[in-house]
């Protein structure tokens, strides 16, 4: 698609007389500038927080701080697109305005002369080559060098304004007296920069044309980003979201870095066009993968291993074997919070850990931590960015793996960890590269749902998802007979949190919930379209706590959860196996080491992995579970 559009604005610019004067405006009633060549410093700081005060200047994907020139000069909007402006080219459009977030949170943009929301990044491109064509001129987005060229302004300061940025400076989502006030606000109602442009903090963020990437070091002229990666530049922050209202400012520095998926069309994000051809910079190649996607065996999963008649049990974490994460670490991974484990075995054996990092489990940064336990090695490997869209929500990670192929399921969240849209990728190759992620349930569907909690595969090739709903309420079932290029939504409730879901025979589907004691689970055998309620033989589990359900190679259930009772193993984490489809359960024994939020995966020789949160991790085999006695 870049290439097709640098190909139609170099044809449109023969097309008509490019403007020479300051300013400029267009057909549409837009207002542009002339921004003129110059230089100045690109991003804050020479390395990556290494505290949480640091962290709360600057982000670490801002280092280091590097000169750019800008070696031609380009017209910038004034204003961002309006609603109008964009509606001519799209009048369906017209239909998001006003409409309520999926969770409540806020308003798509309404009047004529407020910033157009819900669109994507393809739909600003899309824009931009039709008023191309329109008026025989370049249109296209920003590099995101030029837009931070010409929000600083020549400033030098933590936004154009000085080192901070009021309620009457722009639109941060916070009315004078400091209460919240989330909504957009007409274009142009606060004061310009010294070069004359509005909005360049808060209102709506705005796309950029650059894929994310880290930045690199020394001078550089007209930077156009990386080559690839899979989440698009937006810059400037917004006013919308509410629940980081008090804290939006930090967001919309002129050095802050954000983005969204392309797909990923929301109430928080625009843009502004800029008129001139592309700069002739080559993007620079694609970030260096993280540890856990280097060097990856493509050799099949060994089926041999520790004998399965003796039993076996490892201890990572009282071994210190398991990931490790630096003090002291403010990103991408951090330090501080690492919780919602997500756990898969490789078709090449080896087993892939996923959680969230973060400093705040509602805040911005949270991320994706990685690891990787290679086959026949005794130790994890130090945790690495698994994956993230900075300063989005990228909450509750899934992995499934069927031999084949490895799934990962998790969510972009908008308000704390709800207001989501759940995204999938899949690898072929055991982890080491990964398809671009892609929205299988948008926000704004009418059965949005909220974070993902535990995923199956049927020997079928059925998919199921399991996953919560808004504010902890609607928990559902999502399946797919197609390898995930579509899903549905089940029409049941599941009553309780963070459903451990398991397929039985002949598609029956199991769930464990976290809430009442003793502990709910829930069957059904239309694929989520209706539950039948029972109670288990074992406790209830609460804040902090999600259980994990897995069906053995054997043919058994295995059930890890929290003896919060005291009542089953004296307390602390245990694992249950049940012999016939979780009638009964005739096995229970202890798991030191390991609990929180955990996540459970069988390699093909036998052995089952269990992952917690502070990236606790223990490994044990059947022979060791059915040393124990039954459970009633």
């Amino acid at each position: 698609m870049r290439a097709c559009l640098f190909a139609l604005l170099g044809a449109a610019a023969i097309a008509a007389e490019a403007p020479s004067g300051k300013e400029f405006t267009n057909s549409l009633g837009m207002k542009l500038v002339r921004i003129e060549p110059g230089e100045f410093l690109m991003g804050c700081g020479k390395e990556a927080p290494r505290s949480e005060a640091e962290w709360k200047q600057r982000e670490w994907d801002e280092a280091p701080e590097h000169k750019v020139k800008i070696t031609r000069a380009f017209y910038m909007a004034v204003h961002e697109v309006t609603n109008r402006q964009y509606e001519e080219f799209d009048p369906k459009h017209r239909e998001w305005r006003g409409k309520v977030g999926a969770y409540g949170q806020g308003k798509v943009s309404v009047a004529d002369d407020e910033p157009v929301t819900m669109v994507s990044w393809h739909d600003a491109v899309r824009f931009c080559e039709w008023l191309s064509k329109k008026e025989g001129l370049p249109y296209r987005l920003p590099t995101e060098a030029e837009w931070e060229f010409a929000c600083r302004a020549g400033t030098a300061t933590i936004y154009n304004t000085g080192d901070a940025l009021t309620p009457e400076q722009a639109n941060i989502g916070l009315a004078k007296d400091g209460k919240k006030k989330i909504a957009t606000t007409p274009v142009g109602s606060y004061p310009p920069n010294p070069w004359g442009l509005c909005d360049m903090h808060g209102n709506v963020e705005e796309w950029c044309l650059d894929w994310h990437g880290p930045y690199e070091p020394g001078e550089q002229a007209d930077p156009t980003g990386r080559a690839e990666s899979h989440a698009k530049m937006t810059r400037g922050g917004s006013h919308c979201i509410e629940a980081w209202a008090a804290d939006n400012a930090r967001y919309c520095r002129s050095s802050n870095r954000s983005c969204y998926l392309p797909d990923d069309a929301n109430r928080c994000t625009g843009f502004r066009v800029v008129l001139g051809g592309m700069p002739p910079t080559k993007p620079l190649p694609a970030a260096e993968p993280p540890l856990h996607q280097r060097d990856v065996r493509q050799t099949p999963a060994p089926r041999e291993g520790p004998d399965p008649a003796k039993p076996l049990f490892v201890n990572f974490t009282a071994e210190k074997r398991n990931p490790t994460i630096p003090k002291d670490t403010w990103g991408p991974v951090f330090s501080a919070h690492n919780h919602f484990t997500a756990l898969s075995v490789c078709p090449n054996g080896d087993v892939l850990a996923a959680w969230y990092t973060t400093k705040s489990e509602s805040g911005r940064e949270l991320a994706l931590a990685g690891s990787r336990l290679r086959v026949g090695a005794d130790r994890w490997e130090p945790a690495s960015l698994f994956f993230d869209v900075p300063d989005v929500n990228d909450h509750a990670p899934v992995l499934l793996a069927d031999g084949k192929r490895i799934w990962h399921f998790s969510s972009q969240a908008l308000a704390g960890w709800d207001d989501t849209s759940l995204l999938m990728r899949t690898s072929d190759d055991s982890g080491a590269t990964w398809t671009k992620p892609r929205i299988i349930l948008p926000r704004h569907d009418p059965d949005h749902l909220s974070q993902s909690c535990s995923a199956f595969i049927g020997p079928d090739g059925l998919l199921g998802l399991a996953v919560d709903g808004d504010s902890h309420g609607r928990e559902r079932l999502m399946t797919s007979r197609d390898g995930g290029q579509t899903w549905r939504v089940g029409k049941g409730d599941v009553k309780g949190i963070h459903p451990a879901a398991v397929l039985l025979d002949g598609g029956r589907v199991i769930a464990f919930t976290r809430g009442p004691h003793p502990m709910p689970m829930f069957s059904s055998n239309d694929c989520g379209d209706t539950w039948q309620a029972s109670e288990s033989p074992f406790p209830g589990i609460s804040v902090g706590q999600k259980a994990a359900a897995l069906r053995l190679a054997s043919g058994a259930v295995l059930l890890c959860s929290h003896d919060n009772k005291k009542a089953l193993v004296g307390g602390g984490t245990f694992a249950a196996l049940s012999l016939d489809n979780a009638r009964t359960w005739a096995h229970v024994r202890k798991v030191e080491g390991v609990g929180g939020y955990m996540s459970v995966a069988q390699a093909p020789n036998g052995v089952i992995h269990l992952f917690g949160s502070r990236m606790s991790c223990v490994a044990f085999n059947e022979a060791w579970l059915r040393e124990t006695s039954t459970v009633r």
